[in-house]
């Protein structure tokens, strides 16, 4: 598209929006008589009238109407494109679209939020929090730009990096006499998450291994509840190891000892597949990948 071209689909456009020369003429610093001149250079080199007159009224034709569609789209484009392109410019705007599991966004991501803060301080991070199968849904969808998951995860619409390994520990109520990894589950039930969650599906293969098939007394969608069923004594449950360190330095949760009582998962960062990364967002996984 030539700059000529262009230059009449923006006054056009204004034009059509505001179906009044005047305001566009002011929306685009011209004269009146200079929006004319364009619009009737764009009509002649067409062969179709774009606008009518009822009165003191600017009508669009129908042609004016169909033309008007997709040089919204094409004004609306060349704003983005422009966006985008001032991104390399300066990372001073933007906006990423980030989710985040719970456990993760509480224990993992505040101190990286704050010191990418620090170090870009206009460029907005909208967080959403949700499981993690929702938020790879999201990504397929288009409704997140990235998203920080705790594996396994399958999709072949989704790209995956491994970020950082996150680990499970075995926990009990305190008062247990040194309790040992092939004894708690005779005393205590387990308390797990739900299914299919890929927590429960980590926990589920790891006990396997060891052939332990412990009573399951309940399934909680959240591990702020189960730490403290925990603490109250109703059963056993494997924790990320960064959402109980508080308690078990107070004493109120102690480690179940033994081979088997800790493991470890990786937390991926995820993107759609074949997507175009922005400026903000490359900044902000690149500051991930460093931190």
């Amino acid at each position: 598209m030539t700059d000529i071209i262009f230059n009449y689909l923006r006054v056009f456009h204004s034009v059509a929006r505001h179906l009044s020369y005047s305001k566009a003429g002011e929306e685009l610093n011209l004269s009146q008589p200079a929006v004319s001149r364009q619009i009737s250079s764009l009509e002649k080199g067409l062969g179709l009238d774009l606008f009518t007159q009822r009165g003191r009224k600017v009508v669009l034709t129908d042609a004016g109407r169909s033309l008007y569609d997709y040089a919204d789209r094409i004004m609306g484009l060349a704003q983005q494109a422009g966006r985008t392109l001032a991104q390399y410019h300066d990372l001073e705007r933007g906006e990423v679209r980030l989710g985040v599991s719970p456990v993760l966004g509480c224990y993992l991501l505040p101190s990286i939020l704050k010191e990418f803060y620090t170090r870009f301080p206009n460029i907005k991070v909208s967080l959403q929090l949700d499981s993690g199968q929702k938020l790879i849904k999201r990504i397929e969808d288009g409704k997140l730009d990235l998203a920080l998951v705790v594996g396994p995860l399958e999709s072949d619409r989704i790209h995956l990096e491994r970020y950082t390994q996150d680990a499970l520990v075995l926990v009990c109520p305190p008062g247990e006499d040194s309790p040992m990894f092939n004894e708690i589950f005779i005393n205590y039930p387990l308390i797990t998450r739900e299914k299919p969650s890929s927590t429960r599906i980590t926990i589920e293969d790891h006990l396997a291994k060891y052939d332990i098939r412990p009573k399951l007394i309940m399934e909680i969608p959240d591990n702020e509840v189960i730490k403290r069923l925990v603490i109250t004594g109703i059963g056993v449950a494997f924790l990320p190891k960064r959402a109980v360190e508080t308690e078990l330095v107070s004493g109120a949760l102690q480690v179940v000892k033994g081979e088997g009582t800790a493991l470890t998962r990786w937390v991926y960062l995820v993107t759609a597949k074949d997507q175009h990364h922005c400026p903000t967002l490359l900044a902000f996984m690149n500051f991930m990948r460093k931190y």
